[in-house]
């Protein structure tokens, strides 16, 4: 009842059965892709064992699944969760870690009922667990609405989710499992990412194997390129400037620094709005951005007719003025096809 698909890219997936497995459990995973660049992530643990308990699974991992292609946020998505759970016999107590992840920004968005919390480690410094959002299992009364976290994902960085089998051992606490996890975690950041979750397996694994079943996702997050595609009108430059920064601060780009190109950009975003499509229907601009080479690049292209040459500084105005300070270059290629705007910025070195 899990999922038989590869997954996403980046993504390594893993279900151990208890030893010796005589009854299937209630715990799964799930991966699932719902809209450009955003990936849900589920794992759940029913209480009991059994044919039982992998029914009540199935009915709520369907029922999770269905709901993350609604596209709301992980909070409600708990509460609607609530909702199902509640009319499923004996699903009360079932724990959720459920998220939302933006494989181009790596900003994660999760909410927890009553679930282990997730493990995050990074090349640059050490392991954290994920314990903002927690709230009760589902279908447990409660008075606060679910809460929500938001956590940026560093480049190189690893995440893990997982049920409470992995940690879990007679005469030990919780706190021991989880800090032996992050430890794992910690000290194979630099594997790739199929090779981490079969070194947490296998590190982790009590001597006469788990006494229960394990399911597990981890994420390997890499900082790619930012591409938006969107209509040139005034109401889309809110939405570009907010993920831009989201980007931004992702890649690591101080504070100060992300704050003038994101007013760089949405510059050259106006000036294309403003005069690329001028007596014309309304076109598109591209916003494309990476990091490379000890700077970020970001061109902005239209496929309008300028009004007045780009090229000449003397009529770009004061966005133009504005482009060419704050950019340590800047290049403009105006043609009857469009125009484009090259920009970079170059990032301070590191220490």
């Amino acid at each position: 009842m899990l999922p038989p698909v590869k997954p996403p890219p980046g993504f390594a997936v893993r279900y151990e059965p208890a030893v010796p497995p005589l009854e299937i459990g209630g715990d799964w995973y799930d991966v699932l892709p719902i809209g450009e660049h955003r990936i849900g992530i589920v794992v759940g643990d029913c209480v009991g064992r059994g044919l039982p308990a992998a029914a009540i699974m199935g009915q709520l991992r369907s029922s999770a699944r269905a709901l993350l292609l609604t596209g709301a946020q992980p909070a409600l998505l708990l509460e609607q969760l609530d909702a199902a759970a509640s009319l499923i016999p004996d699903a009360y107590c079932t724990t959720v870690f459920l998220a939302i992840l933006d494989t181009e920004s790596g900003i994660l968005e999760y909410s927890n009922a009553g679930h282990m919390p997730a493990v995050l480690a990074e090349p640059k410094s050490g392991p954290v667990l994920l314990t903002d959002a927690r709230s009760v299992p589902l279908a447990v009364r409660r008075v606060e609405p679910r809460p929500e976290a938001t956590q940026v994902l560093p480049p190189g960085s690893t995440l893990l989710l997982f049920t409470d089998g992995l940690v879990e051992r007679r005469y030990e606490s919780i706190d021991e499992g989880l800090g032996r996890v992050a430890d794992v975690v910690a000290d194979s950041v630099m594997l790739p990412i199929d090779a981490v979750a079969d070194a947490v397996l296998s590190q982790l694994a009590p001597t006469g194997g788990y006494d229960d079943d394990v399911a597990m996702v981890a994420y390997r997050y890499q900082h790619g390129p930012l591409r938006i595609e969107t209509s040139a009108t005034p109401d889309q430059l809110v939405i570009v400037r907010r993920q831009l920064l989201s980007w931004l601060q992702a890649a690591e780009v101080p504070d100060e620094q992300a704050g003038d190109i994101v007013l760089v950009v949405s510059e050259a975003c106006t000036n294309c709005i403003e005069h690329a499509y001028r007596g014309q229907s309304v076109g598109t601009m591209l916003l494309d951005v990476e990091a490379a080479d000890g700077a970020i690049h970001a061109r902005v292209v239209d496929s309008g007719s300028w009004k007045k040459p780009a090229a000449d500084p003397g009529n770009g105005g004061r966005g133009m003025t504005l482009i060419r300070a704050i950019s340590d270059e800047v290049e403009i290629d105006n043609s009857p096809g469009g125009t484009a705007i090259d920009m970079t910025f170059r990032l301070p070195a590191e220490d």
